[in-house]
């Protein structure tokens, strides 16, 4: 970041606390993510971090569609986010119906095309080769983004690495809890409580536990976030079978 400009840096942060000030809120995740969707000219903006399983997880997203881009590939496994956050590297997918995105995530690709997403860019929130997150950028129209807006992204995903390096700490706190705050986070919050769940049905532990729920989700084409409320709501169980594998899921 050292070749760009002090008064573009100052552009940027300028528009994320502008959003902030309107708002008469302290600095969150979600104006870094609308401010980066203003400048880019994004249809939505969807930012992950590692979460306790060692995952990226989705903490924030602009609107409805890149909510459910999100919630996809962290079900699937499989897209530029989960890639950037892999390869600590930018990831473009400008056009996700040419055959290098459809051979790269061949079930993503379809997915995020049918919502009417034609383009996707993610960028690690790294420091060197350590990524703490990926901010990920949605258009509807194909097309790379030009020169100035990689610049931006990039400068957008280094303020949110900061913004949480600033106040994540072992002990959750209330800027920790300002900083994520917003609906698609406390939906997100019941994945986890399912996951938990889950791992006592099943004797086993949470990262298993969180596969079997995205397996679960694939199989019958549901989101994550309605199979896990089926679990908290206790209208779905995992059940294990005899031999110690999981069997078939009933609704009690």
């Amino acid at each position: 970041m050292a070749n760009v400009s002090s008064d573009r840096a100052d552009r940027v942060v300028a528009a994320i606390n502008d959003l902030a000030r309107a708002e008469g809120t302290p600095v969150s995740v979600r104006h870094v993510c609308q401010a980066c969707a203003n400048a880019l000219h994004a249809s939505g903006v969807a930012l992950y971090v590692i979460g306790d399983l060692g995952l990226g997880e989705p903490v924030h997203a602009t609107n409805p569609v890149s909510e459910r881009v999100a919630e996809l590939q962290v079900t699937l496994g499989e897209g530029p986010a989960v890639r950037a956050l892999a390869d600590v590297h930018p990831v473009a997918a400008p056009d996700l119906s040419n055959r290098q995105a459809q051979r790269d995530w061949p079930i993503f690709a379809a997915q995020v095309w049918s919502m009417g997403i034609r383009a996707t860019f993610a960028y690690p929130l790294a420091m060197g080769a350590i990524a703490v997150g990926t901010l990920e950028i949605h258009r509807v129209v194909p097309g790379g983004l030009s020169a100035a807006e990689r610049i931006d992204a990039l400068l957008y995903a280094d303020v949110a690495m900061h913004l949480i390096l600033d106040r994540v700490h072992d002990v959750p706190t209330r800027a920790e809890h300002e900083l994520f705050a917003s609906e698609f986070g406390m939906r997100w919050a019941g994945v986890h409580q399912a996951a938990g769940m889950v791992s006592v049905q099943l004797d086993t532990d949470l990262v298993t536990a969180f596969l079997r729920l995205r397996a679960y989700a694939f199989s019958t084409g549901r989101r994550l976030s309605a199979v896990a409320d089926d679990v908290v709501d206790r209208k779905l169980r995992f059940v294990p079978d005899p031999t110690g594998d999981a069997g078939p899921e009933t609704y009690p």
